[in-house]
């Protein structure tokens, strides 16, 4: 027995020496790496949804990716098969390249997005799994890192280019359809013992994210204005917002009333019976064939403000809807359509449809000149890629052209949410800005998704929507705009 504690603790000695000597030996070992990156001051990557996220959409991941995180990744995407979003928080490096790869590859065969999002960083094998996303997207904000790998006493440029080792790295990019001039530059960008953080052209230059060279317009103007600076473009106080939507109405050429965007209204605040001063922003189109015949194009774009000093960005609620105001507004100047479009950036919908009702009490056009209302909120952020049409029951003359439509986009496009009787929806044409069009008599849609997670919270980000349901939801918008324009049905009689 003695000889057996002897032999114990030789070994023991040696492996102290080896470790002490040598500690890059712990990274050689999947059980061993946890404890070698603890003691680095570092975390192992782990997957996990914040506390306070009652959606499951979007998978958070913070730490170094090491040899378990092939398992953990399965594991979580097999328990929550409704995400298509891993936010990559913080995610420095890797420890073991072979399963980095493995796990990269399982990301993209699911066809899982990668984001990075406000102040995040992804640096080295981070980066690589961040290229494994189908789609990829990074505020701009956010740090992406690249630099030489080394193996043994040499580093990767020491290596001969057809070298196996060099190899792997390629087709992994070439799978993920990044270039291969990638790969070299990332060797020279840096060595192994430092870090290059890349710049916006080597970004665009390298396909790093999925955006064109140019970033998307819309949700350019999205992110302005759910950004904090906007202060949550509370009624009274979003004097920013105004002057943003202003100078785009300005920039596209949009014709005003009155020789101003502006139309200033009051009103008496529900809760307190104080007025209120507020400002609706309307701009117009001429239309060429019927001029004096007027749609509407509407969405508020006032939201919460600042509650108990944190502010509420409402992304979806409803920067959603004024950037695409300002994007249909762009698009029909340049594309002339048949009747005359009046674009309104309502104010104080929040606060009780103010905007929208003042609007219609006292128009910019005679009442009986406007012929149709569309009307846009919360059209960004829906994991399951449906968007609602709602109006159709009560003015069913729209709904063959609206189908048609809708039979050529990839999105689930329902109809509902506008009948009284159906038990089974919430109704909402009286709880947006259509509600004073339809009590007007004026025909009018809307487009809206089903309330979510951030609903009227202060999560409601703009890295939480989802682009490209918005961007296919904007197209539908216009796509369908253009189909009343040009073919304008008579009321169905009842």
């Amino acid at each position: 027995m003695k000889k057996t504690f002897i032999v114990i603790g030789i070994l023991l000695l040696i492996i102290v020496g080896i470790v002490v000597f040598n500690p890059q030996i712990l990274f050689a070992f999947r059980a061993t790496q946890k404890m070698a990156l603890n003691l680095e001051g570092e975390q192992a990557a782990a997957f996990y949804f914040p506390e306070n996220k009652t959606s499951k959409d979007t998978l958070y991941m913070k730490g170094v990716i090491y040899g378990g995180t092939l398992g953990d990744i399965k594991e979580a995407l097999d328990e929550n098969p409704q995400v298509t979003t891993l936010r990559m928080v913080e995610v420095p490096g890797s420890v073991d390249d072979e399963v980095n790869l493995l796990a990269s590859r399982e990301i993209r065969k699911r066809n899982i997005n990668t984001y990075i999002p406000e102040q995040g960083m992804v640096a080295s094998g981070g980066t690589d799994m961040f290229l494994a996303g189908k789609e990829r997207a990074a505020h701009a904000t956010a740090k992406l890192g690249v630099h030489s790998w080394a193996g043994m006493d040499k580093e990767a440029l020491d290596y001969p280019k057809d070298h196996e080792e060099h190899k792997k790295y390629l087709k992994y990019y070439e799978e993920m359809n990044i270039p291969s001039e990638f790969y070299w530059y990332t060797l020279e960008a840096a060595p192994a013992s430092n870090i290059h953080w890349m710049t916006p052209e080597e970004i665009t230059k390298y396909k790093v994210v999925t955006q064109t060279t140019k970033p998307n317009e819309l949700l350019t103007i999205q992110q302005t204005l759910a950004s904090d600076a906007f202060e949550g473009r509370g009624t009274g106080k979003n004097q920013k917002a105004q002057d943003f939507i202003r100078n785009y109405f300005k920039e596209i050429g949009l014709q005003s009333f009155n020789n101003s965007f502006d139309i200033p209204f009051t009103f008496k605040e529900r809760k307190t019976g104080k007025e209120r001063k507020a400002v609706n922003l309307v701009g117009y189109v001429k239309g060429k064939t019927y001029p004096d015949t007027y749609l509407v194009v509407g969405a508020h774009y006032d939201h919460l403000g600042v509650v108990d000093g944190v502010v509420y960005n409402g992304a979806d609620d409803n920067a959603s809807g004024t950037a695409a105001i300002i994007m249909l507004a762009k698009y029909f100047k340049k594309n002339t359509p048949e009747h005359s479009i009046i674009f309104a950036a309502f104010d104080a919908e929040e606060l009780g449809l103010h905007g929208s009702i003042n609007f219609v009490k006292s128009p910019p056009v005679p009442l009986d000149q406007i012929k149709f209302n569309v009307n846009m909120d919360m059209i960004s952020r829906n994991p399951k890629n449906e968007i609602y049409i709602s109006g159709t029951h009560q003015f069913p003359q729209f709904k063959p052209l609206l189908q048609k439509v809708a039979a050529k986009s990839s999105l689930k496009v329902s109809f509902g949410h506008d009948d009284p009787s159906d038990t089974t929806k919430d109704y909402w044409m009286d709880s947006s800005d259509n509600s004073a069009f339809l009590h007007a008599g004026i025909p009018n849609i809307s487009f809206g998704e089903e309330d979510h997670p951030g609903y009227h919270h202060h999560t409601d980000d703009f890295e939480r929507i989802h682009p490209t349901f918005f961007k296919k939801t904007f197209l539908l918008i216009q796509s369908s705009i253009e189909a009343i324009d040009k073919n304008f049905p008579n009321p169905v009689k009842k």
